[in-house]
């Protein structure tokens, strides 16, 4: 196994030629995004759209929840980083579930001219920070600064390819709460669940998972610390996450 390599349960992430490493954003919302929101059409795959796929670490949690679930389903994963791209088709090709994901290396407006796919689910940990203090390296540039990837486009694109029930499930920090739920009313999409997340019990919410439709439909709202006043994780996280780490100790 390399150095830097990430092993999960049922598959490993190999990061050394990716920019954004594996964090506690992708493993969260890899294991909240919701797969099970309608029923299944048996005649057809459960098609997921990842975008900003970095390591390809939420392609592949999806793939091991749908497998488990007995869906039959498919990924694309876009990413415009190419040393990324090649490192989550690499990632995808050692896990059980390749025939599955698709690794596309693409912007999300290229891939949308080359495509008129909808999808039953879209995720994204995308970008959300300042152009204005961008690191030097560029790839964790492009990574990380919304410029690339601004929310606005995810959520425009989300509105026109999502299939009947889809859903668009993303993270972001809470600082940009404002500048999501505008770029959703202006999508036409409307919220369906929201998930605060706080580092420790007692800590203010600086991290939110939020789920978005066509559809209007009673908002649920969630919440989840990671670790206890006394700085172990709470069971809630273990439970959330026991499907993929291999081992979770304080």
């Amino acid at each position: 196994m390399k150095e830097g390599s990430f092993q999960f349960k049922q598959f490993t992430i190999q990061q050394d030629r990716c920019a954004m490493k594996v964090g506690t954003d992708g493993v969260l919302l890899g294991a909240w995004a919701d797969i099970s929101h309608h029923a299944v059409d048996t005649k057809r795959k459960y098609s997921i759209l990842d975008i900003g796929a970095g390591t390809g670490i939420i392609s592949l949690m999806l793939a091991q929840r749908a497998a488990e679930a007995g869906i039959d389903f498919q990924i694309d994963a876009v990413e415009i980083d190419q040393d990324a791209a090649q490192q989550a088709t690499e990632n995808s090709n050692d896990s059980p579930w390749a025939r599955h994901i698709s690794v596309l290396p693409l912007s999300l407006q290229e891939f949308e001219q080359q495509t008129d796919k909808t999808y039953d689910l879209i995720v994204s940990n995308p970008p959300f920070y300042n152009a204005t203090l961008k690191p030097q390296d560029n790839g964790r540039a492009v990574a990380r600064h919304k410029d690339a990837l601004p929310f606005t486009e995810i959520a425009h694109f989300a509105s026109k390819r999502l299939a009947e029930n889809g859903r668009l499930s993303i993270i972001f920090p809470t600082n940009y709460d404002s500048e999501v739920m505008t770029a959703i009313v202006l999508s036409g999409l409307h919220p369906v669940r929201i998930f605060d997340i706080l580092t420790k019990v007692g800590k203010p919410c600086k991290r939110r998972m939020a789920e978005f439709a066509a559809e209007r439909v009673p908002l649920l709202r969630e919440q989840l610390a990671i670790r206890n006043a006394d700085g172990k994780y709470t069971e809630e996280y273990r439970a959330l996450t026991s499907a993929f780490y291999l081992h979770l100790t304080d």
